[in-house]
């Protein structure tokens, strides 16, 4: 593994992970699972950032696990690489920090399930989703089985799975994939925008109501909604959260603090 296999870029509130392995599509590894979900804990502690985005160098956004590091794996050594894949996807949540996807050529694989792991996906016009693991003889488990239905349905998802199809940048915002399709020059624009307008927003608000999002994703109904109401009592009585409540009555601007993570 390279020392700049991953890369970390800043502007302003805004922090980048770079996937840097553009000669093999990004292909992922036990040891690259690990350093992405410490880079993103990082990045949460870091009080400069508010927002990431992450991103693959070259050609291709991410094209899932390396199937040459794969088949030379014991059962072990197997469950280790695959409980290590679905850390990373879980540290994504974990963190206090929106996270955005920017795709352009494949994200295919795991490489899918980082993008589905990130809050929001941009995506070019000429970027490809796919469940592709039954290509190389496996099964797309975590993105066909856990991620997929919950966004595409089940019959929609156990079709990418069994296939191995790729989906269009298009049609994968069609189906809530991907929140927004751009021409490929336009792709780095038009995620700076996004993450600047979320930026813009109450960063308490953000935190709150982003942590309440997943926490109340496996919730029952009944449960869900009480539970995101006491967070919103707890949320309407914040300090910043008022400030914007007055502005917003008043028809005018907040004003801008800088707030750290807490």
């Amino acid at each position: 593994m390279r020392q700049k296999d991953i890369l970390i870029e800043k502007r302003g509130e805004i922090g980048f992970l770079i996937l840097n392995h553009p000669e093999t599509g990004n292909l992922l590894n036990e040891e690259l699972f690990n350093r992405i979900s410490r880079t993103l804990e990082e990045l949460n502690v870091d009080d400069e950032v508010r927002l990431i985005i992450i991103k693959g160098a070259g050609d291709n956004f991410c094209m899932g696990g390396d199937v040459a590091r794969i088949v030379t794996l014991d059962k072990l050594e197997a469950r280790n690489f695959f409980l290590s894949l679905v850390e990373m996807y879980k540290t994504f949540h974990k963190i206090d920090k929106p996270s955005i996807a920017m795709v352009y050529g494949y994200a295919t694989g795991g490489g899918m399930g980082v993008a589905l792991s990130c809050d929001l996906i941009v995506a070019s016009e000429d970027a490809r989703f796919g469940s592709t693991a039954i290509n190389a003889g496996l099964f797309c488990l975590n993105t066909s089985g856990v991620m997929l239905p919950r966004i595409v349905g089940g019959k929609k998802a156990l079709e990418m799975g069994l296939t191995g199809d790729l989906v269009s940048a298009q049609e994968a915002k069609r189906l809530g994939i991907v929140n927004k399709v751009v021409p490929k020059e336009m792709l780095e624009p038009a995620t700076m925008a996004l993450a600047q307008k979320i930026l813009s927003k109450n960063p308490v608000a953000i935190v709150m109501g982003r942590r309440n999002f997943y926490n109340c994703a496996d919730m029952e109904y009944d449960k869900g909604l009480e539970h995101s109401a006491e967070i919103f009592a707890l949320l309407a009585a914040t300090d910043e959260a008022k400030k914007r409540m007055r502005a917003f009555l008043e028809k005018r601007k907040p004003s801008y603090k800088q707030v750290g993570r807490k």
